[in-house]
């Protein structure tokens, strides 16, 4: 998905790295997980940092949950103007704000958000 955003990645330029993900019902809600950070070390020497992490999925995503459930329900009250308007108004009912906590957002169309939260961090 972020290959095809051509904010992130130029024509010709492709994410550096392989994701593979398989559903093994045995596992149930857990979340295995294994990265390795292979480098390059002294005289042409590589290095390899593996590591294992199991955890539950939901329980990961609930306090991202609540935190759009808030943010959500603020921006429901924030009212915006500027000096081009007489009145104020209401926020689109698409928040790209909080495209800032989400992978692929929904945006208004013609909205120019990067899903990627360093390149978010730098504009």
């Amino acid at each position: 998905m972020a290959g095809y955003n051509p904010i992130l990645y130029p024509n010709g330029e492709h994410p550096d790295h392989v994701v593979v993900i398989k559903y093994v019902p045995s596992v149930g809600d857990s979340k295995r997980a294994l990265d390795e950070y292979d480098s390059d070390i002294f005289c042409g020497g590589k290095n390899i940092i593996s590591v294992h992490n199991t955890c539950e999925d939901s329980l990961l995503a609930a306090p991202l949950m609540l935190d759009l459930i808030i943010l959500m329900e603020l921006f429901t009250r924030v009212e915006l103007k500027d000096e081009t308007m007489k009145e104020f108004h209401h926020m689109n009912a698409v928040y790209s704000v909080l495209s800032f906590l989400l992978k692929a957002p929904r945006t208004p169309t013609g909205t120019p958000v990067i899903n990627s939260l360093f390149q978010q961090c730098e504009t």
